[in-house]
C-alpha cells in the first residue's frame, strides 16, 4: 500500500510545482473583450466605435496598431459609386474569430486622381468593379482617417439567425440576387450581406454618414 501512496504524493508535488511556476495570465487576458464584430457603440456626435476604433476619428496608423501590418493599398472603383482608397489587412484574429479586414480611408478628389495616375495597373471583378493597386508605403497614408471598415468572417454560411441574434431585426433590407440579401442598420451604421453561396460581409461606418441605397424594403425580411 505504501507504493501507491508514494506515487500519489509525487504527483501532488509535481502538480503544485506546475501551478506555482506556470505563468500568470496578464491583466489583458482577464478583461472582457470589447472588439468583437457585434460590439458597436454610437457616440453623441454620430460617430461610432467598433473593434476599439473610433470611425471618423481614428487613423490608418491606429488601425495598423490594432490589426497589424498591411497587405496592400488600392483605389477601389465600384461600378456604381465614387472611388475609395482602401487598406487591406488580410486575415486578422479577434480572440477566437478570424476575418479579412479592409479599411476605407478619407481622401479628397485630387488625392484620388493622383493615386489613380500612379497605380500599377488595374484588376477587374466579375461585378464590374475595378481595383487599382498602389505601391505607396503605408506610412504615407498613416494620418488618413477611417471612413469605414469591411469585415469578412473566416466562417462561411453564417445564416440570418446568427445576425438577428446579435443585431436584431434590420431596419431595411434589399434582395441582391437569388442567393444574397443585404440587411441595413442605420442607427448603428451597419450593413450586412448574407450570401448562401459566398462569404458574408459586414460593413461599418459612422451612423451620421449612413445612407440607405435605393430600392430597399422595410418590414419583415424574407429569409
Amino acid at each position: 500500500m505504501k507504493t501507491p501512496l508514494a506515487i500519489l504524493a509525487v504527483v501532488a508535488v509535481c502538480l503544485l510545482a506546475f501551478l506555482w511556476l506556470a505563468p500568470k495570465p496578464g491583466p489583458d487576458a482577464l478583461q472582457p473583450r470589447t472588439d468583437l464584430p457585434w460590439q458597436i457603440t454610437v457616440n453623441p456626435d454620430g460617430s461610432s466605435r467598433v473593434f476599439d476604433l473610433e470611425l471618423g476619428n481614428a487613423t490608418l496608423a491606429d488601425a495598423m496598431a490594432k490589426f497589424g501590418a498591411l497587405e496592400g493599398l488600392a483605389v477601389f472603383q465600384a461600378k456604381q459609386g465614387e472611388p475609395v482608397l482602401e487598406a487591406y489587412f488580410g486575415n486578422v484574429q479577434f480572440g477566437p474569430l478570424k476575418a479579412k479586414v479592409v479599411a476605407g480611408l478619407d481622401a479628397d478628389t485630387k488625392d484620388l486622381e493622383q493615386m489613380l495616375a500612379r497605380a500599377r495597373g488595374r484588376d477587374a471583378s466579375p461585378s464590374g468593379d475595378w481595383k487599382y493597386p498602389l505601391d505607396d508605403l503605408p506610412q504615407l497614408h498613416g494620418g488618413r482617417r477611417l471612413k469605414l471598415i469591411t469585415y469578412v468572417p473566416g466562417t462561411r454560411n453564417l445564416d440570418a439567425g446568427f445576425f438577428r441574434s446579435r443585431f436584431g431585426e434590420p431596419a431595411a433590407w434589399l434582395r441582391e440576387n437569388e442567393t444574397a440579401v443585404s440587411w441595413f442598420y442605420p442607427a448603428i451604421g451597419l450593413s450586412v450581406l448574407i450570401d448562401d453561396e459566398a462569404s458574408e460581409v459586414l460593413e461599418y461606418q459612422p451612423p451620421r454618414d449612413f445612407i440607405l441605397p435605393p430600392g430597399v424594403s422595410t418590414g419583415p425580411t424574407t429569409d
